[in-house]
């Protein structure tokens, strides 16, 4: 049990811990942790002085999703070259990257994992991570996520998997657009306008009426679809 871990200690710890995601390359870079492997590292560590962003009265479980996808952040960053960098939070708490690149941080309760990216000016980078949904969480999916035409998708026999790629899909496309817009929309406003399992891919757009029929062109969503997660994927960058 340790009762005191410098950050340069606990980096190299994590050396072997680390996860890369699909799509990664010069320009872009992502990993991942496993969360009950991190909090087996850090059992009997204070995480409080880990992180200088660190929610310092939050409970620990919180802390620890907290620190794990700051920390795959910060790697990603070194993986591009941006070394020794802090990523911070604004008032809303959402991530606030380093001069010149953009990402973004997603936690399920068995993962943290970031996706980071140079900047150009044109679109950002969504990364969400999601544990395929049961019970009443499906059923809230369901109900307020999918619409009626993305319901025509879901296959009787792998309909969890996919209702949850739908909500991922969106949770995704919305971060990586979501300086585009002038409030967060409901998962209703946009939907899947064409799917290509065999690619891993598929396509988000405005739903025809609603506010952003018309101004934001249909984006792609890549995704990896496991036997119990999805990480879905959304790189605007080349977008203008």
């Amino acid at each position: 049990m340790m009762d005191k871990l410098t950050m340069p200690a606990l980096m190299t710890a994590l050396s072997t811990l680390w996860e890369d995601l699909p799509g990664t390359g010069r320009e872009i870079a992502g990993c991942s942790v496993s969360l009950p492997a991190l909090d087996a590292l850090l059992h009997g560590v204070s995480l409080a002085s880990l992180h200088p962003m660190m929610p310092a009265r939050a409970v620990r479980a919180r802390q620890l999703s907290f620190l794990a996808g700051r920390l795959c952040a910060e790697q990603a960053l070194s993986r591009l070259g941006c070394v020794a960098a802090n990523v911070g939070r604004n008032a809303d708490g959402v991530p606030m990257w380093p001069e010149g690149f953009v990402g973004s941080i997603s936690h399920s309760p068995t993962l943290a994992a970031a996706m980071v990216g140079r900047s150009n000016g044109a679109g950002g980078i969504g990364l969400d991570c999601e544990n395929i949904a049961t019970g009443e969480r499906l059923e809230s999916i369901l109900a307020l996520c999918c619409t009626a035409a993305e319901r025509v998708l879901l296959q009787p026999e792998i309909y969890p998997a996919l209702a949850t790629l739908i909500f991922s899909a969106k949770e995704a496309g919305y971060k990586a657009i979501a300086h585009w817009l002038s409030r967060i929309p409901d998962f209703t406003e946009f939907e899947v306008c064409r799917f290509a399992p065999d690619a891993n891919r598929l396509w988000l757009a405005p739903v025809a009426g609603r506010e952003w029929h018309g101004c934001i062109a249909p984006f792609a969503v890549d995704f990896v679809l496991g036997p119990d997660s999805v990480q879905t994927i959304v790189d605007l960058r080349a977008c203008r």
